[in-house]
This record gives structure tokens, sequence and C-alpha cells, in this order.
């Protein structure tokens, strides 16, 4: 199956920003890197100001080791922040420590990344469980990585202007998108299983992924998601 590039919008600025973004989620590497090389090319083909991973990027630890190496190459001439998913905590911290420490690849877990872009405006990005150390200064935009969005609670969303989640794969099986744009049947046992969703000022923005534990999907594109704010 091909990937697709499936291009969002966020107007934060009233059109006095131009920032892309790739949003990259869920590879399950195995030993193969047939994949990552075809995200190198969506890469370097997007030029993105920021690349931000929501997860799960391998099944076994030689993915991880792989995934290792793409990121020290791709971190050379790109701003990476990630955080870990479900996949990458399976065997210790040994193996999921592999993605640390490498220069310009930044680890949002505990930590907030502050990004300036090249118009001046800034940015905090950091995960759902860090969320309490994000600055309430009205001029700046809140970013949050999640993993699973089937965490999110409505009433914990002040002051967060968007978060990018992945982990559901779009249910791997689409039939149809129901009224409200979900993916059906995904969306009746994955209330976030969408493309996007807007609750009161937050935009939530999910990846569909790049790759699968179980290889089957009908209806339902490997993609990466393209996000410019403006």
């Amino acid at each position: 199956m091909e990937i697709v590039e499936r291009h969002e919008k966020l107007n934060f600025f009233d059109k006095n920003e131009d920032l892309s973004t790739l949003h990259i989620s869920d590879i399950h590497l195995w030993y193969s890197t047939r994949i990552l090389n075809k995200i190198e090319l969506s890469i370097i083909s997007n030029k993105p100001d920021l690349i931000v991973l929501t997860g799960d990027y391998y099944d076994i630890p030689a993915g991880a080791y792989n995934f290792r190496n793409f990121l020290c190459k791709i971190s050379q001439l790109h701003t990476i922040l990630f955080i870990k998913g479900n996949h990458d905590e399976i065997y210790g911290t040994k193996i999921s420590n592999l993605l640390l420490g490498i220069p310009n690849c930044y680890s949002v877990d505990y930590s907030v990344y502050k990004y300036q872009s090249r118009k001046g405006n800034q940015y905090n990005i950091t995960s759902w469980g860090n969320k309490h150390n994000l600055p309430t200064q009205k001029s700046e935009i809140n970013i949050l990585l999640m993993h699973n969005p089937e965490g999110i609670k409505s009433r914990e969303l002040t002051n967060i202007q968007a978060i990018f989640a992945g982990h559901l794969h779009g249910g791997q099986f689409i039939f149809f998108k129901t009224k409200n744009n979900s993916d059906f049947p995904g969306s009746i046992v994955y209330k976030h299983c969408s493309d996007r969703k807007q609750i009161d000022n937050t935009t939530l923005i999910f990846s569909k992924g790049l790759g699968d534990t179980f290889p089957f999907r009908l209806n339902c594109p490997k993609e990466i998601v393209r996000i410019t704010i403006e």
C-alpha cells in the first residue's frame, strides 16, 4: 500500500504565519527499512520546519535500531520532536532509550519544547502527561503530542490550541465516513477515530499511521499528515 500525504491547515495567527509541520506516527518497524526510505522522500519533498512523531515506531528491537539510525540522519537537517507510544516501551528502557540523546531530536514526554517560527511566533510543545507545565500566555500557542487520543478529557483542554495524535490507525478498515466525519466501523469502538475534530478552542488532528502490527487495511491509506499553520 502506498503512502498518501494528507494536508491540514490551522489558522492561529490570522494568516500571519507560515509554519510547515509533518506529523508522522505508528510506523511499527520490523527488519525492513523500506518505509523509512519513503518517509525520507516525503520529508525531502516537503522541507518541513518541524517534524513531530507520536509513537509506536517499532515492534521489535531491530526496528528500534533502524529507527534510531533514521532519526540520526534526518535530524541533521530538521528539528524532530517526539513522544513514545505503547509499543516503544515493550522491550524496556535499554531499547526505548535508543531514541534519546540524538542531536536536534527532542523527547517531549516530560519536557516542554519552545519553538519560535521564522515570523517570530512562539510555540510550546509537550505531551498530554506534561501539559501542566505549559505556560499560560495567550500570545503563545500550546500544542500537545499524544499517542492514544482516547485519553483526552475535554475539561482539561483549557489553554491548549492543538493536539496531534496517532494510535487508532483509522480502525484499519473504513467502510464509510459518518455524518460527523468519523471512520466507520472504527468509530464504534474509538470516539476519536477520524481525521480531525474540534473541541471548543482545541483542534485535534489524528494520523492513521504508516504501519500496523497486523498488516491488514481496507480503504484506510497509510499516511503522513502535513500541517500548515497560518
